[in-house]
């Protein structure tokens, strides 16, 4: 079985609203930040993503110091 990149998946999910934003801006014009065209309520998901990513970049930064000291 393949290990999970959990740094990677971490960063992803804490990014996500910004990349969400930035395409969704693409599509409708405006600015990604203007929470009156829509596209930047999607930042304020960046309080429930940013958190969670972090706990998950910090478990992989975890396991991969774990991983380097018993190998």
């Amino acid at each position: 079985m393949k290990r999970l990149p959990l740094i990677r998946i971490g960063i992803s999910i804490a990014a996500s609203p910004i990349l969400i934003a930035f395409i969704a801006s693409l599509f409708q014009g405006g600015s990604m930040f203007n929470e009156g065209t829509g596209t930047g309520a999607y930042l304020w998901l960046l309080m429930l993503t940013f958190p969670i990513g972090g706990m998950v970049i910090v478990i992989g930064v975890i396991r991969l110091i774990i991983k380097r000291m018993t190998s």
